[in-house]
């Protein structure tokens, strides 16, 4: 097996297959679903390629499983989307797989009603050790009825060509190459809610292509992936990255004393975002701004929400403060202090998860005595984790001159 591994390393890196097919209906033939199943795998197939497990994977493309791994497309069946299994009607829960769980032979291990002699069968033959994380996998994206699609070749990578060489010959007899990987449309069946969904305030709740379609960045050609994806690094950031976000956003701010009272105008800048700022309506941006005394004590005085904030029923929008692409938010105010001001503070913190805390609490709340017990520890687990993925973004300072009134 140690030197099946080299051989299939060696390989991939020297004479990869790409046949570029011009098929306008790829991503809708691509994500049709339900998906179907992968079934056998060829005859001549070694056992790494047959397996579909994204450790097999790994093998060879080592550095996107290891990006994968620590990605929320690896954690897109966890403990808060389990829990709900009990509170939803089946057909509700269901749907849900299409984008957290697509493959069927993954659904298998979510609903018995993927417990088919067809789909177990594909199952024992693409995941020969079980399936022990029914998310989002490698195959979700890349593998269709056993053939394996993908980008074009990087443009400074230098190939040998394979036109004389069997597509047997071939890791897993190659890849088709399709443009669409690099396309915003490839993520649009997953971030973008169905036409047909609920609309608040005549927008859906999830419209991250909408949003990005309309933006400036797409007049320009700028990708989901560019920013999501970059170098097609397999990690997927986002909210939840604090680096990701401070490169994305720009804080200032200019206060200015007179007689006594201090004017402050601050403005958040959206500098590297495709889309609202944030998108959909789960997370949410508190700017709050302290005067600090000489004995260190904090008075706050103003506090806002950048975000889109809907009910937990999801059937009613109370606002929404978020920044368009290129777009900025003002917040001004005036402050006559009573006591000695040493000087000012603006905290800038993110919540990603901020309607999802709000809907499981209230859930701990009102479930509380109709579900399980194993599945009130997992929702929660799931609401401490949630409430600890908040972070403090930005905290910006102005001390007070001393030559000013105090």
């Amino acid at each position: 097996m140690q030197y099946l591994n080299f051989q299939l390393t060696n390989i991939l890196i020297l004479v990869p297959m790409f046949v570029s097919c011009s098929d306008s209906n790829f991503l809708e033939s691509h994500w049709n679903h339900p998906i179907q199943i992968q079934g056998q795998p060829p005859s001549h197939f070694s056992p790494l390629e047959k397996n579909m497990d994204p450790n097999a994977c790994g093998t060879c493309h080592t550095e996107q499983f290891q990006n994968w791994q620590n990605s929320f497309h690896a954690k897109s069946i966890g403990k808060g989307f389990l829990w709900q299994k009990e509170i939803l009607k089946s057909e509700e829960y269901r749907s849900c797989f299409s984008c957290h769980s697509p493959l069927p032979e993954t659904k298998s291990e979510l609903a018995t009603e993927f417990l088919t002699p067809e789909i177990l069968s594909s199952k024992s033959h693409n995941f020969p050790n079980g399936i022990k994380n029914p998310s989002i996998l490698c195959a979700s994206c890349h593998i269709r009825n056993q053939i394996r699609f993908g980008p074009p070749p990087k443009s400074n990578l230098k190939i040998e060509s394979n036109k004389d060489i069997p597509i047997e010959k071939l890791p897993h007899n190659g890849y088709i190459v399709k443009e669409d990987f690099e396309s915003s449309k490839f993520c649009k069946s997953c971030h973008e809610s169905k036409e047909e969904g609920v609309k608040l305030n005549g927008k859906k709740l999830m419209e991250v292509y909408s949003e990005w379609e309309k933006s400036p960045f797409a007049k320009q050609g700028v990708q989901c992936q560019n920013c999501h994806m970059p170098n097609r690094e397999h990690s997927w950031k986002g909210i939840h990255d604090k680096s990701f976000v401070q490169n994305s956003i720009l804080p200032s701010w200019k206060i200015i004393e007179h007689n006594g009272l201090y004017s402050v105008k601050a403005e958040i800048k959206s500098i590297g975002v495709g889309h609202m700022f944030p998108t959909y309506v789960v997370p949410k941006i508190y700017l709050r701004f302290y005067a600090i005394t000489k004995e260190k004590n904090r008075i706050l005085l103003d506090e806002s929400i950048v975000g889109r904030y809907v009910n937990t029923d999801l059937n009613e929008e109370y606002f929404d403060t978020r920044i368009k692409p290129n777009g900025t938010l003002m917040v001004q105010f005036d402050y006559l202090p009573k006591n000695k001001i040493q000087e000012f503070l603006w905290e800038i913190e993110v919540n990603p998860d901020e309607q999802y805390v709000r809907s499981f609490e209230e859930q701990l709340v009102t479930k509380a005595d109709i579900i399980s017990k194993q599945t009130k520890k997992m929702l929660q687990e799931s609401l401490s984790e949630k409430k600890n993925s908040r972070y403090l973004l930005f905290t910006l300072n102005w001390r007070v001159p001393a030559s000013l009134p105090q």
